[in-house]
Formats: structure tokens, sequence, C-alpha cells
């Protein structure tokens, strides 16, 4: 086993190494993505993506530290004291400027996001109470069909019509839609974390304190290698809540469908975002903001949602997310078509995310398999299709765009109504 573990990782040239146990947890074929039919060569894809995710981690712990090599655990708990020491100060210095701090880490989220300002109302929180963990759904919910864990080892996924599938296979087919949703979900957070990094944030900040761009950069620098070297102590965390230093909700907004102040409907989701220290804020933020565009991936039947949500929104599951995530949402990116970074389609990333989740659970897997393959024909055809889907998320947004500037004015009738699905989870109707 060590052997296959060893030629599977690829650790480049650097010297560190994960946690054992987190080696041998990716080159399990039971593993949480081992069995997704995204990943074609299961837990191969698994180690390569995760193995790869690492390299950049150690490699940024290395630069912000100086110190070349890392694989010692001395040299590791010296890096993480030294990291904890400076938190009581980040916090002292954040407490004196939390509102401004509140509003900055909305503002650059949104940014960064691309996501219009009215979609979705949004609600920081720096630090100011302890993060209430009591309704995190720990572990997947228990299920009342005692078969369900031999049909799921049993089942080959095959590929003809969806209304072929059994109940249980398309259960089964939404349950790996949703992990790698929730995967792309954490994997786009992720930037949130290092968002002060950005020029004009990193100025703001520097006018409250010029200690605290550093000081951020160490902190979130060894938490990320924390995820890779110290399993036990993740495991824990993502067992218990204990340790969470942030958390995002998506409420329902009491005043959706009342008029605001220009005559607008008010948005009808409500993201409140709770975190300890600035980056935390900003992470859980943008993870709110794509937590609401993935809710258009889960199934229409509400019961059904449910049920995939109970196995798959869980504290546990996220380590290996934001170990996976992050490498999916750059291969998602390369794989995307050049057309999507010009500037007149800033924005066009949620529309056309909002599109890619709706596509149904077997063709979204088959998709993303050969977005993040290695095979550069596979690649090609993924963004074949991202081309097509991005087609399709520029019409919707130019029709977004023309409602938004002259409401009232009835559209093409003839229109995919993907537009008036879309306004309706924003809480806004579009005039008939």
């Amino acid at each position: 086993m060590a052997k296959k573990i060893k030629e599977q990782l690829d650790y480049g040239n650097r010297p560190e190494r994960m946690d054992p146990n987190l080696e041998r947890k990716l080159a399990s074929p039971e593993s949480l993505y081992a069995q997704n039919p995204a990943m074609k060569k299961k837990e191969g894809d698994v180690q390569r993506l995760v193995s790869n995710r690492f390299q950049k981690v150690a490699e940024k712990l290395s630069d912000v530290t100086g110190i070349q090599n890392l694989s010692s655990q001395q040299t590791q708990g010296m890096i993480y004291q030294e990291m904890m020491r400076k938190l009581p100060n980040i916090m002292r210095i954040e407490a004196a400027h939390r509102d401004e701090l509140e509003e900055l880490a909305i503002e650059a989220a949104l940014e960064e996001s691309e996501v219009p300002v009215d979609w979705y109302k949004i609600e920081a929180y720096l630090n100011r109470e302890p993060i209430d963990t009591s309704n995190f759904r720990m572990k997947p919910e228990e299920e009342d069909d005692e078969e369900e864990e031999d049909e799921k080892e049993e089942m080959e996924i095959p590929s003809f019509d969806i209304e072929d599938l059994t109940e249980d296979e398309i259960f089964e087919l939404e349950k790996h839609k949703r992990n790698i949703i929730n995967a792309i979900i954490q994997g786009a957070a992720k930037k949130g974390h290092y968002i002060f990094q950005k020029p004009d944030i990193k100025a703001r900040l520097d006018e409250i304190d010029p200690s605290l761009y550093n000081d951020y950069l160490g902190i979130m620098a060894i938490n990320d290698f924390l995820y890779f070297s110290m399993e036990q102590m993740i495991e824990m965390m993502s067992q218990t809540g204990q340790g969470i230093a942030g958390k995002v909700e998506l409420d329902d907004n009491d005043e959706e469908g009342e008029e605001g102040e220009e005559g607008e409907e008010t948005p009808d989701t409500v993201i409140k975002a709770f975190g300890l220290i600035f980056p935390i804020l900003c992470h859980e933020i943008i993870k709110g903001l794509e937590e609401a565009k993935g809710r258009h991936g889960l199934p229409k039947d509400p019961e059904m949602a449910q049920r995939v949500m109970g196995q798959t929104d869980t504290l546990s599951n996220e380590p290996m997310q934001l170990r996976i995530g992050p490498e999916i949402v750059e291969r998602i990116r390369f794989a995307l078509p050049d057309k999507m970074y010009e500037p007149e389609n800033k924005g066009l990333i949620n529309w056309f995310h909002t599109l890619l989740y709706q596509i149904e659970a077997q063709e979204f897997l088959e998709i993303i398999g050969n977005a993040i393959s290695e095979d550069s024909s596979k690649v090609a055809k993924a963004t074949s299709k991202f081309d097509e889907i991005m087609r399709e998320a520029i019409k919707m947004k130019e029709e977004f765009e023309d409602y938004k500037e002259e409401e009232g004015i009835d559209s093409d009738e003839d229109e995919d109504d993907g537009l008036d699905d879309f306004l309706g989870s924003l809480g806004i109707s579009r005039p008939k």
C-alpha cells in the first residue's frame, strides 16, 4: 500500500509530506471523492488533485516564512506557535475598527466574486460573539433504507437516459453532483482567505495598521498547511465543531417582496457571515455567495433536495472539500473559454455557474470529469460545452440588464424561462 500511495501522490520538488493518516485516506477507494463519477481514475484523481494543492500550500508557507524545508514537525510547531501569538494583537486592532472592516469585507467579497450588490442581502459579523456551532450538521443523516450502502457499492453508473434510472440511482447521482458543487463552493471561497493581498484592500488595511498584512499572511498560510499536516486535529474539529473560526448561514429575508428606498424589491436571501478575523470573514461571505448560487444545483423536488443535503452538507465533509476544491476550481477556470475573462463579461461567471449547476446530474458529472482530466482531448470537450453554456449565460445576463434598465417592458415569451427562475431566486419578479 505504501508503494502505491507514493506512486500516486505527487509532491513535486517539495520535501514536505502530508500526514500519513491523510495519505491513507486519499488512497482509499472508499473516500468521499474517490467514488464520484467525475473522478474517472477514482482515488488516483483524488490523490493527484489534493497533492497538487498541497505543493502550492507548502510553497506559500515557505515563501511567507522564508523557511525552505518545512518537513520537520518541530519547525511546523514553531511556526504555528509564532502565528498564534499574533492573534490577540490582530483581534485588538480589528475590534477598534470593526464596522469599517465588516463593510470592507462585504465590498471586497462582492468585487472578488463579481456578484451584483443587489442580488443578496449580506450581514457581516467580525468577532462580535463566539461562533455558534449548535446548528451544524456534523455527519450525514441516517437514511431509512438499510440497503442503501449495499446498493451504493454495487451500483455502476450506466450511460443511459435519466428516465431509465431508479430513484435510488438518481439519489446517488444527485449526492455526487452536490459533493462536486460543494467542493467548487469551498474552492471559490478559498480566495477570501487571501483577499487582503489585493493592492486596494492592502492599502485600506495599511491605513488601519500596517502590521495586519504580514500577520494575516502568516496565520492563513499556516492554517492552510495544517489541513494537510495535522489530520487528527482537523478530524476532531470537523466532528465536534471545536475551534471553528467562521461560519455562514443563508436565511430567508423577512422583508422579501417589500420595496426598498427606490421602489426596488429586496432580495429574498440574507447571507449572514461570521468570522474571527478579517480574512476568515471574507472567506465566509464569498462562501455564502457561492452557496446561494449552488442551490440551483439541488434537485427540484424539495424532499429529494433535503435528503441529498442531509447526506452531503456536513461539517465532516468540509476538510476534504477545502483540500480538493481549489484544484477543481482552477481546472475549471483553465477549461473555460478565454472570452469569459473579457472586460465586458465581468460578472458573467455567476450566470455561467447558475446554468452549469442546473444541468442534470449525470451530464454535469461528465462535464466536470472532462474539465479536471489530464487528457487534453477531454478538457477540450469540457471547453466546448462551457462555451455553449457561456453563450446562454450571455443571453440571460443581457436580458437581465435590459430588464433592470427598462423595468415594465415585456420580453420575448419564447426566451428560456431560466431567467425567470433565476430572478425568482433573487426575490425579483419580471413584469409580464
